[in-house]
């Protein structure tokens, strides 16, 4: 099975962090901030570049949702 964005997804948008960057803190589509607790997607490219992806661009482009615990 591959592993493909959804229709609409503009892959020339997707930020790539260099491979000896530290991690990124903003979305590599949108720019959104990605929290230190936040588990972003995350993909890297045959050269080692980064892209991450905040949980809104996560769930538009790729179909994925992440399920929160509820606070007790």
């Amino acid at each position: 099975m591959k592993f493909e964005p959804l229709p609409g997804f503009d892959w020339s948008r997707v930020i790539w962090s260099r491979p000896d960057s530290p991690r990124p803190v903003l979305c590599s589509y949108c720019s959104a901030s990605i929290g230190e607790d936040d588990m972003p997607l995350m993909m890297w490219s045959p050269e080692g570049a980064c892209a991450q992806f905040c949980d809104e661009c996560s769930e538009r482009w790729f179909g994925m949702r992440r399920i929160r615990e509820v606070d007790e």
